[in-house]
């Protein structure tokens, strides 16, 4: 009788469980990939900041400058890889949760980094200033819309707690990565001078630290229970 009323009880609960909460308590395929999506975001975005930095130490000390201009750039081109191959693997969340529009648009813009660094790895100088701010201002944008991609799926499982997160992310985001944009625009039509190039490097830094502190804490969240 026991036995009875806990399996009833259970489904109840399961019953009124959301069809996000479902999804994550099921473990289905479609939840590991969409997780494997999220871990090449988040260790994408490392290996950028890693070469970032990297790149900038090896500069400012002159050590190993064939390194700074040929490891590192290859690093980060990964890096890049990684973060537009990451919300192709996210497509796989279920139609129902609305987010699949986002993703597409977010691929398309973060494809834009992928073409920007890799021109600039494999033929230096193709690139003019409009395209290299058009490509740029593309990446901003398939960045953000991950960072919707990411709220509106916390919304879907029912966690208002990373909803939260997501959009104090999408904030930050948007105001760092187009304050660190404007400054850089600026600077190119010579409206103003003598920016120093480590206040762009720092602002892009500290928007890629932010995101990819929220993109782990989320994909943690994806973990089917045992």
């Amino acid at each position: 009788m026991s036995d009875e009323t806990d399996a009833a009880e259970m489904n109840l609960r399961e019953a009124a469980l959301s069809s996000g909460e479902l999804w994550i308590r099921e473990g289905s395929a479609s939840l590991k990939q969409t997780k494997r999506g999220l871990d090449l975001v988040y260790f994408g975005i490392g290996l950028v900041v890693v070469s970032i930095l990297a790149a900038l130490y090896l500069l400012l000390t002159s050590r190993l400058p064939i390194v700074s201009m040929t490891v590192l750039p290859f690093v980060g081109l990964l890096g890049y890889l990684m973060i537009f191959v990451g919300p192709i693997l996210c497509l796989a969340v279920p139609e129902e949760s609305g987010t699949r529009g986002l993703l597409v648009g977010s691929a398309v813009g973060l494809s834009a980094n992928l073409i920007y660094y890799g021109t600039d790895f494999f033929d230096p100088g193709f690139l003019t200033m409009p395209m290299r701010l058009f490509l740029k201002l593309a990446s901003v944008v398939g960045l953000i819309l991950f960072v919707l991609f990411i709220k509106k799926l916390t919304m879907y499982i029912n966690r208002p707690d990373l909803t939260a997160k997501a959009q104090y992310l999408l904030v930050t985001t948007v105001l760092l990565l187009m304050g660190v944009w404007l400054v850089y625009f600026l600077e190119h039509l010579r409206i103003f001078f003598n920016v120093s190039p480590l206040i762009i490097t720092t602002g892009i830094i500290l928007a890629l630290v932010i995101y990819t502190y929220i993109v782990g804490s989320i994909k943690e969240e994806l973990i089917s229970p045992s």
